[in-house]
């Protein structure tokens, strides 16, 4: 049986990863290694400047289960040191969806499966759309998640029978808020900005300052995943290469240093 890890930036109550682990349970040997608490924004950070103590490590459903005070990125290390053997890494799934650049270099969610896939293995981040109160909260709120977590296990398993495409090294998958019935999966291109972040200085009681990021919301551009998700209501699935680097590029700089 194929053994995948599954791990979040949200932490162990989350609703989305607690029916995705159960759904997945059924077809793989599933591993679930998650920080103990909300981690979001967190990116492929690691702790390097503190031990890592695990909070809990036991059987939980007919699944091991480990929860770590570290880094969401932290978890694919740690299943990997705990674990032989492991198929594929699933992150996810997360409370607000993951679209864009910008998203995913910010995201732990994404930096997860970034971590997974620079070590080799096959790796999918999973979000979901959701309203701004709820993308930092202890639980998401991933609401009836079934269809999600049924696209989601047929991915997984097509990824595990027949091996990533070639050339692409992790995916990112993301849902509409509103799963419809006629809702498609589309293959897209990450948009580059999603949001523009402005600055809010405030004071406190003891008059010192303190500042807010205020995200404002750009309109997504048409064909690519930002747009198939937001306006249109499809999932969106675009392929990650860690190689963002070619020949072309490293010939361009030669020219551009030798001129």
């Amino acid at each position: 049986m194929y053994k995948v890890c599954l791990t979040n930036d949200d932490g162990p109550r989350s609703e989305g990863m607690l029916k995705l682990a159960e759904v997945l349970n059924e077809v793989v040997e599933l591993i679930v290694v998650v920080p103990d608490a909300q981690r979001s924004a967190t990116g492929k950070s690691l702790t390097l400047k503190r031990p890592i103590r695990i909070t809990e490590k036991h059987d939980r459903n007919g699944y091991q289960f480990v929860s770590h005070d570290g880094a969401p990125a932290d978890s694919v290390i740690l299943a990997q040191a705990f674990y032989e053997d492991i198929d594929l890494v699933i992150s996810g799934i997360n409370s607000g969806a993951n679209v864009g650049y910008q998203s995913m270099l910010t995201s732990g969610t994404v930096g997860a499966a970034f971590e997974a896939a620079i070590r080799g293995l096959p790796a999918i981040a999973v979000s979901r759309q959701a309203i701004p109160s709820d993308w930092f909260g202890a639980t998401g709120s991933n609401g009836d998640c079934e269809r999600m977590c049924e696209i989601t296990k047929d991915l997984v398993m097509k990824v595990l029978k027949k091996g990533m495409p070639e050339g692409i090294d992790m995916l990112n998958l993301n849902f509409p808020r509103n799963l419809a019935d006629n809702s498609k999966i589309v293959v897209t291109i990450p948009t580059i900005v999603r949001m523009h972040n402005e600055v809010e200085k405030r004071t406190d009681p003891n008059g010192r300052p303190y500042y807010w990021y205020l995200g404002i919301e750009r309109d997504p551009q048409p064909k690519s995943d930002a747009y198939e998700v937001f306006v249109n209501g499809n999932v969106s699935i675009s392929p990650v290469i860690l190689n963002w680097i070619g020949e072309r590029e490293v010939k361009k700089l030669e020219e551009f240093m030798n001129d």
